[in-house]
C-alpha cells in the first residue's frame, strides 16, 4: 500500500475515538426477564480468577438465587429475589469496578455505543461541574488566593494580547498561575525521626 501522509495518523485516531466513545467492556445486558439477567462483559472474557471472584461476590449479595459467571464468553447470569432497581445498582456499581464503564441496563433500539456516547459526554460534564464548583468552594481555605490567583491571570492576558505590555503581562500571568497552583490543603511535613541513644 502506497504511503499517504496522515493516513496512518488518522487510522490510530480513529481507533482511539472508537475505543474512548463506542466500546463497552464494562456489563451489557444480553436478555432480562423479571427475576433473571444475563450481561456480557469483555473485560472478564477469558479471566477465570475474575470470573471466579465475581461470582463468590454475587453469591453474597441478598437476594440471589442462582449466579452462573463463564470466562469463556464474559458471561454473568443471575436469577435473585430482590428489586430491579437495587439489581440495576448493584451491576452498575459492579461494571465501573471491573471496567470503569456504566453497565447498559435495558435491551433498547439504540446500539449500545450510542449509549457509551452518551455515558461518556455526561460523565464529562459532571466532573466538569463538580469541578467548577470545588474550585468556587467559597468554604476552602484557599478560596480567596484562588480568587486573586484567577484576577491576576484574567489581568495578565489582557495586559499581554490586548495592550502588548511584554514585560509585566506575562510576570501578571505567571503570578496568576502560581497562585492557582497552590494546593489549598498543604501536605503535612513529615514527623522527625528520634534520634537513637
Amino acid at each position: 500500500m502506497p504511503h499517504i501522509p496522515g493516513y496512518s495518523f488518522g487510522l490510530s485516531l480513529g481507533r482511539a475515538v472508537r475505543e474512548k466513545l463506542f466500546s463497552n467492556d464494562g456489563m451489557v445486558i444480553a436478555h432480562r426477564t423479571r427475576g433473571r439477567r444475563r450481561y456480557i462483559c469483555l473485560a472478564l472474557k477469558d479471566n477465570a480468577d475474575a470470573c471466579a471472584e465475581l461470582e463468590r461476590i454475587l453469591r453474597t449479595f441478598p437476594g440471589m438465587l442462582s449466579v452462573r459467571v463463564s470466562p469463556i464468553l464474559g458471561s454473568v447470569t443471575v436469577t435473585y429475589n430482590q428489586s430491579e432497581r437495587n439489581i440495576n445498582a448493584l451491576f452498575d456499581a459492579l461494571s465501573h469496578e471491573i471496567a470503569g464503564k456504566h453497565a447498559v441496563q435495558e435491551e433498547t433500539l439504540i446500539p449500545t455505543p450510542a449509549l457509551r456516547a452518551g455515558d461518556a459526554l455526561n460523565d464529562t460534564f459532571r466532573a466538569l461541574r463538580r469541578n467548577v464548583g470545588r474550585f468556587f468552594n467559597h468554604t476552602e481555605p484557599a478560596f480567596f488566593i484562588r480568587m486573586a490567583g484567577l484576577g491576576l491571570l484574567i489581568y495578565g492576558i489582557k495586559c499581554v494580547v490586548i495592550n502588548g505590555d511584554r514585560p509585566a503581562g506575562p510576570q501578571l500571568f505567571l503570578w496568576g498561575l502560581a497562585l492557582l497552583a497552590r494546593p489549598s490543603h498543604p501536605d503535612p511535613k513529615p514527623l522527625p525521626e528520634p534520634a537513637e541513644a
